[in-house]
């Protein structure tokens, strides 16, 4: 999945569940918001006061720390 500032939450959070212990640790409450299903990160960043471009990094940095998942066959 490629992440940009377009890309919405909820999406990520479809794609990678685990993410959500990420926007949790940053005080981001997406679990519980309404507007996750259609907000983007760059609204995301910008209702909680971050930069953008730095809660990307910071997520890409994330979800490549996170396990490789396999697929049984």
């Amino acid at each position: 999945m490629i992440v940009e500032k377009n890309t919405r939450i909820n999406d990520i959070l479809s794609a990678h569940p685990e993410a959500m212990r990420f926007f949790e640790e940053k005080q981001m409450s997406c679990g519980s918001c309404f507007a996750v299903k259609f907000d983007t990160l760059e609204n995301g960043a910008l209702m909680h006061g971050m930069e953008v471009t730095t809660l990307i990094s910071q997520l890409e940095q994330f979800l490549e720390s996170l396990p490789t998942r396999t697929v049984s066959t």
